[in-house]
């Protein structure tokens, strides 16, 4: 091996990924964005198996229209980043 090749450990990549402290980030950041998007939008927790992860949806007709238009969740991205 050289000394400049990196080997993952990836039991432990997984084990920090699905780490409560890691989904509850997630789960931070994905109410921060539904809340910025506005009223319609809602942030849905889907923990995976490999990784922590959420989805925020638009939920309501009105909801869809401005994402569609205006793409809501896109810019909003912009607005929660750190």
């Amino acid at each position: 091996m050289r000394s400049n090749d990196v080997k993952l450990n990836l039991r432990a990549v997984n084990t920090v990924m699905t780490s409560a402290p890691v989904q509850a980030r997630i789960d931070s950041l994905g109410r921060q964005m539904a809340a910025t998007a506005g009223d319609g939008f809602e942030y849905v927790p889907r923990p995976h198996r490999w990784m922590a992860r959420g989805y925020v949806q638009a939920v309501s007709a009105r909801a869809r229209r401005r994402q569609a238009r205006d793409a809501v969740l896109e810019r909003v991205v912009g607005a929660v980043r750190q």
